[in-house]
């Protein structure tokens, strides 16, 4: 791996159950891993069980020893890091964006910072806090579900994880850490159209976590049943629609070509998962409606394309958070959130 070395050393901003696994497959491959928690998941979870990862991507054990934890960033002793992934939710943003910037003059050496989160305009809000040139993107087709604070299962994976940047064509130092999660198990690879990349992964993210979370149903299911189809064919046109309207790159010309991938390829191989966001109203948790159907949303409302099926997919996600408020067993006030 061309500038690795296996003393080179990543921050994780956020331990849940995406931070867990690309931790581990960074481990796997000889990198040292940190992972700030925000207060959500107790460092000392991690400190006396490691990580371990199961699934269909392989099992990787990490040895609580061989991974380093603080509960903020302010906490951190030493500010030398090669990358910075953020992988809390995209809830958390504006609070981690903030204390990044704080952090950000401590680093001797700026480090490329790697969102890894669901949603649209999360990079933006970090290019606006530190300097654009460092901030990267990472889109993850993956399903990941945290079984114990510790320990994170793979479900499902529908191609490799795609890194890039909006801000810059320059993604050659970005190949060592899609070379070491590979080597650890994580197919991953750069992307020099990380736009489209991400508007597929917002298409893909749309159609399928809000109807699974409203029906309880994990994503095959959906594809199985007429009315939810044509559901998620019209939010299809609706964000084709925006994209369109905003010059905003994507892979395919049309909703049409889209749909025909998107029932063909991707909806298949994740047909048995549940999305996050169904996980996060059975626990009780805040979910990621505004940077998905909601991004859609704002954005339509501003370039003046109408986002019906959006929006009232918006306002029945958040009916549904406000009716499980403090049912479950995972809400949290106190500290970042984790996907």
């Amino acid at each position: 791996m061309t500038g690795n070395t296996p003393a080179s050393r990543i921050l994780i901003l956020g331990a849940g159950a995406v931070g867990l696994a690309l931790g581990s497959g960074l481990h796997a491959a000889g990198r040292r891993i940190h992972f700030v928690t925000g207060g959500r998941v107790p460092a000392h979870t991690i400190t006396t069980h490691g990580i371990q990862r199961v699934g269909i991507l392989g099992e990787v054990r990490v040895p609580p020893e061989a991974v380093e934890v603080s509960p903020r960033l302010a906490d951190l002793g030493d500010f030398d890091f090669d990358s910075v992934l953020v992988c809390t939710k995209s809830t958390a943003n504006p609070e981690v964006a903030r204390d990044l910037a704080t952090a950000w003059g401590k680093f001797p050496r700026p480090p490329r910072l790697v969102v890894c989160q669901n949603g649209w305009g999360n990079a933006e809000t970090y290019a606006e806090a530190l300097d654009p040139q460092y901030v990267a993107s990472a889109s993850i087709l993956t399903g990941f579900r945290r079984n114990r604070a510790h320990e994170v299962e793979v479900t499902v994976h529908a191609r490799a994880i795609q890194i890039g940047r909006l801000f810059s064509r320059k993604i050659e130092d970005l190949e060592p850490l899609c070379a070491a999660l590979c080597a650890g198990g994580i197919p991953c690879e750069t992307s020099t159209t990380i736009e489209a990349d991400l508007g597929a992964k917002l298409l893909y993210n749309c159609l399928l976590n809000p109807l699974g979370a409203l029906a309880n149903v994990p994503y095959g299911r959906l594809g199985e049943s007429p009315p939810t189809r044509a559901l998620m064919e019209a939010v299809a046109r609706e964000i084709f629609n925006v994209l369109d309207a905003g010059g905003l790159q994507t892979h395919w010309p049309s909703a049409e070509s889209y749909l025909e991938v998107f029932y063909r390829d991707l909806l298949p191989p994740t047909a048995g998962h549940e999305s996050s966001m169904l996980q996060d109203l059975r626990a009780g948790r805040p979910t990621e409606i505004d940077a998905l159907s909601g991004a859609v949303t704002r954005l339509g409302r501003k370039l003046g394309v109408a986002t019906p099926l959006n929006a009232a997919l918006v306002e029945l996600i958040h009916a549904a958070e406000q009716a499980r408020q403090g049912t479950g067993t995972g809400s949290s006030t106190r500290g970042f959130s984790d996907p």
